[in-house]
């Protein structure tokens, strides 16, 4: 699980350092992680779910604690905006077509 991973290097306590925009690069413990608990825990660990869980930690690992308007793609988490004013600006500039999947969360 994801409380098991603490890598005080992450991006998220490094503090106000540029962050990865766009795909997300999967952390390798994360995807080891996951990877493990899906063996683990067949046959309930579908690929989907393994999908979401990667996404979902791979969010956090990088942005943890902030407002993120982000979206799931098949190659991974996609981030497009990062806080309050950004986020805001995404959804009153980019037109609704263009929003179809978009979350907007607090990792």
């Amino acid at each position: 699980m994801l409380d098991r991973i603490i890598d005080e290097t992450a991006p998220r306590y490094r503090g106000p350092l540029p962050k990865p925009r766009g795909l997300l690069p999967v952390p390798p413990e994360i995807a080891e992680e996951v990877a493990r608990d899906q063996v683990t825990h067949q046959p309930n660990f579908s690929e989907e779910y393994a999908k979401s869980t990667r996404d979902d930690w791979t969010l956090r690992y990088y942005y943890e604690g902030e407002m993120v308007a982000s979206r799931s793609t098949p190659e991974g988490v996609e981030v497009l905006a990062v806080g309050p004013e950004e986020v805001g600006r995404y959804y009153e500039e980019t037109p609704q077509e263009k929003r179809q999947g978009v979350m907007i969360q607090h990792p």
